[in-house]
């Protein structure tokens, strides 16, 4: 009786904090020349793959995300993914309405965490450890593709945006204490949909690398699965 090898997949998507030091810093397709009349850098992140080899199937298979197209799971891969900006702007008031604009914008796009689980039944070195490890690299290469190409589509956005408030079109309020959070919002308005979408493509093209036909190819590599 044939069986298939299920390694399976499981994404976090969340707008965090930068992530932990240990950091490396991924090549941003810049795609658009810079006409924005402030500073702003888009950044784009990763961390190493933290390999876990302490637990065994059946645990593997109770984690969160260990569920897909029916397959055994043989492997389990944890990714997430988080958007963080920071911003600094400038004010001036006059008289009862308070102008302002952006001087500095950061914008980073990082891969915060990338765990994968090869059962502890496979020893380290086996067929199946290096099957299933190499197989999980993959989803991990293409996380951080994905998420470079999301860095450059913010900054090309950026760059030609118009509705952003600068010095010399500033925005004006009435209510100083809202006008943090209005430039906030200015420039969620371009960078939230682009998120949205990325989040959608990555999900997809993850999903692709679990279909029946990759677990058959890796499977076939070896023959002591359990």
């Amino acid at each position: 009786m044939t069986r298939r090898l299920g390694v399976l997949l499981l994404l976090l998507f969340s707008a965090c904090a930068p992530p932990k030091p240990a950091v490396l810093h991924l090549p941003v397709p810049h795609r658009a020349p810079r006409r924005s009349t402030y500073r702003f850098r888009v950044l784009a992140t990763t961390v190493p793959n933290e390999i876990r080899h302490d637990l065994s199937l059946s645990e593997i298979a109770r984690l969160p995300g260990a569920v897909g197209s029916g397959l055994k799971t043989q492997g389990l891969t944890t990714i997430r993914h988080s958007m963080a900006t920071r911003t600094r702007f400038e004010t001036a008031t006059r008289s009862l309405f308070v102008k302002a604009w952006f001087d500095d914008v950061i914008v980073e796009v990082s891969i915060s965490s990338v765990v994968i689980y090869i059962p502890k039944e496979y020893p380290e070195g086996s067929c199946e450890y290096n099957a299933v490890l190499e197989h999980e690299r993959g989803h991990g290469k293409l996380a951080r593709e994905n998420a470079a190409d999301l860095a450059g589509e913010i900054e090309a956005e950026i760059s030609w945006a118009t509705g952003l408030p600068t010095r010399k079109n500033p925005m004006e309020s009435p209510d100083h204490s809202a006008v943090e959070e209005i430039l906030k919002d200015s420039l969620s308005r371009i960078t939230d949909p682009i998120y949205k979408r990325y989040e959608e493509v990555e999900m997809r093209e993850q999903a692709a690398l679990d279909r029946p036909d990759p677990y058959d190819a890796v499977y076939r590599k070896c023959w002591n699965w359990k």
